[in-house]
């Protein structure tokens, strides 16, 4: 009788007991409510998702799924799947697709491709493989038979990755469980031991929907060369567990290539392409004549941000933060001076300080001001989980306002806009230009290194030269960009030009004296073909830069826009004396312009001796003083293009849930 009573009382005071649990659990960051339906926590235990409430509205759910995985030096990975499935209706098994094809995408916005080879497969079970839709498909059960409850499956392959695509760098960014699954996933384990050492500062974890970062809820420990880890929480349908390392260049070495070699093409093909791209210009890129007019004004209008895009044919990262100023003469935001006293050292800094809610139709300022002003969580970058405040130092901005950056550049940059300033049909024919460019490069490489150092030095005989040469052509020839040294700006066109022959120099030049020109020197036919190829690409590259074809329009605000970047570099003082007494803003609404245009310090200067009166926006303890404001306009503005452009080193691995390779998913039949 004493038992049954017990129970009893056990069975009424157990609900409340497992309520509480789940109560206290809603202070806690990043862990569920008495409302998740994906996991429940009852005293720090993990319930499986057969378990769970979901248990009963899915045909079968994963109990547990471990991942071992061993990376070679060669970029290949061998992968033992260990996976628990939990059918609730009968099925004949489980399938699992891994994909062939991999569109890597890293949180700085840059991405790659890479194609897979996927060999050595077994499992512990009968199984068909085939390929589907890009996928490698592993098919796993019997027709004849079918299962209900606990099963488990056993799943061996190894992950050929090839050449590593990034550049500067190799990483490991794998997909240790892929989005593409269509059921839940708890108990989540995994095991990676790395070929060599490495910096565990630059390892990383992002869990969830593709293209979030959240790595809250992932623990792992580094012991000498093996990562081991596991997901605390249940994986919802289409959610990953991706993880990210970048490591030195030349981490991965002996990576297969193949490549068919005929090295007497290098002859013939480069001369062929020249002239394909010579006639690619002439046909569509010989640009009409484009005529200087006299402007005091930027054409009406257009902010910053739309100007540099119009003269530059694309904007970049200091046309978007040329904004702070523009928006600022607005009478959105005012920007404050600020000292930050350290034990030895004062330290000056900026506050911005939100004035109004935007109230214009441009997209892009909005997003602007918008995302100046949100705070976003630590773990996670998603404008879900982000507070709205007045107010903004560097320090807030830092890792936190490149996000902002990205979306603007994509809107400012996108097709329809190009389309706008540029011929398509000369537009579209530069992607012929870059292929025939990057052909040639390895047409007159590949064969000579290979034949004379074999395929070990071929990967660095390509990369080292490749990056260094790309690097000085593009910053030889392409715009140019600003430089800050020690918070100040250099005279961009040389500095550029400075850097982009001395990377060229160090970085190419070098590493093709030692692996690449004893090559050519062995047989005169390679040496010849090699100078033909490179004069050739030499041409491609002019034929390249002046491909893009402007329209009629883009012409005219060419036009426009070069006069009145003369006008901004050759103004007399009397002229702009008579400007200021029209419109005494007449300094700072032409300010944010002459950022985009590589004119900003000689605009300033100019101003020296005429009288101002300091702008509404611009707060200064002291009061004002044209020096104080130039000095303070030079150190804000490229503080203010550190701190916004500035992305996580590693607060991710630099990677983002279902961005890497592998992966895929799978599914019950």
């Amino acid at each position: 009788m004493k038992k049954i009573l017990f129970s009893i009382l056990i069975s009424i005071i157990a609900p409340f007991n497992i309520l509480a649990d789940n109560i206290m659990t809603d202070s806690r960051v990043n862990t569920p409510t008495i409302s998740d339906d994906y996991m429940l926590i009852t005293n720090s235990v993990l319930i499986k998702p057969s378990q769970s409430s979901l248990y009963e509205t899915m045909d079968y759910v994963i109990d547990s799924y471990d991942v071992d995985i061993v990376v070679n030096e060669n970029n290949t990975f061998d992968i033992t799947e260990t996976i628990t499935a939990y059918f609730n209706v009968s099925k004949h098994g489980i399938y699992r697709t891994i994909p062939l094809r991999n569109k890597v995408t890293r949180l700085d916005g840059t991405t790659s491709n890479n194609r897979a080879q996927i060999s050595n497969v077994k499992v512990d079970n009968s199984y068909t493989t085939s390929k589907e839709n890009g996928n490698y498909k592993i098919k796993i059960g019997s027709a004849n038979r079918v299962l209900t409850g606990e099963q488990t499956y056993v799943i061996k392959y190894t992950y050929n990755l090839g050449k590593d695509k990034s550049k500067d760098y190799d990483e490991l960014y794998y997909n240790i469980i892929g989005n593409e699954w269509d059921t839940v996933i708890g108990n989540v384990t995994f095991s990676i031991t790395m070929p060599k050492d490495f910096d565990a500062s630059n390892l990383g974890f992002s869990h969830g929907k593709k293209g979030t970062v959240d790595s809250s809820d992932v623990n792992f420990n580094v012991d000498s060369n093996v990562i081991k880890g596991s997901y605390n929480g249940i994986l919802g349908v289409g959610e990953a567990l991706t993880v990210r390392c970048q490591l030195p260049e030349g981490y991965f070495v002996n990576a297969s290539l193949n490549t068919n070699i005929i090295s007497y093409f290098a002859l013939v093909l480069p001369i062929i392409f020249l002239v394909i791209s010579l006639f690619l210009w002439y046909k569509f890129g010989r640009d009409e004549q484009v005529v200087d007019t006299v402007e005091f004004y930027p054409p009406a209008g257009f902010n910053s941000l739309e100007v540099g895009f119009l003269y530059k044919g694309s904007a970049n990262n200091k046309d978007v933060v040329s904004l702070l100023i523009y928006l600022a003469n607005k009478g959105y935001i005012k920007i404050s001076e600020t000292e930050e006293k350290t034990l030895f050292s004062k330290k000056k800094g900026f506050k911005i300080t939100k004035l109004k809610d935007y109230d214009g139709n441009n997209v892009n300022e909005q997003l602007f001001l918008n995302g100046l002003f949100t705070k976003r969580s630590l773990f996670s970058r998603t404008t879900e989980e982000s507070t709205n405040i007045n107010e903004v130092t560097s320090s807030d901005l830092y890792d936190n306002f490149y996000i902002t950056i990205n979306k603007i550049l994509l809107n400012i940059n996108n097709k329809e806009n190009k389309n706008k300033i540029f011929e398509r049909s000369a537009s579209s024919k530069n992607i012929f230009i870059i292929l025939m460019i990057i052909a040639t490069f390895c047409l007159i490489t590949i064969p000579p290194v290979l034949d004379y150092n074999g395929a070990f030095i071929l990967i660095f005989a390509l990369v080292f030269p490749g990056i260094g040469f790309t690097m000085m052509f593009s910053m030889l020839f392409g715009d140019a960009q600003t430089i800050y040294v020690n918070g100040r700006a250099t005279n961009s066109s040389i500095g550029t030009k400075l850097f982009g022959l001395i990377w060229g120099v160090l970085f190419g030049g070098i590493p093709w004296t030692f692996m690449v020109l004893p090559a050519l020197l062995q047989d005169p036919v390679y040496l010849i073909g090699y100078i033909i190829g490179f004069l050739s690409v030499f041409g491609m590259v002019i034929c390249f830069k002046y491909l893009p074809k402007r329209t009629p329009y883009g012409n005219e605000m060419l036009g426009k826009l070069r006069g009145f970047k003369n006008f901004l570099e050759t103004a007399e003082k009397d002229r702009l004396e008579a400007l200021v007494l029209e419109n005494p803003c007449y300094f700072y609404d032409i300010l944010p312009y002459t950022y985009v245009l590589g004119v900003s310090d000689k605009w300033i200067k100019k101003f020296e001796s005429i009288s101002m009166q300091a702008p509404s926006w611009y707060d200064n303890p002291s009061g004002f003083d044209y020096y104080v404001f130039s000095s303070f306009l030079d150190s804000t503005m490229a503080s203010a293009q550190s701190s916004m452009t500035s992305s996580p080193a590693s607060s991710s691995g630099g990677g983002i849930s279902g961005g890497g390779s592998g992966g895929g998913g799978g599914g019950s039949w």
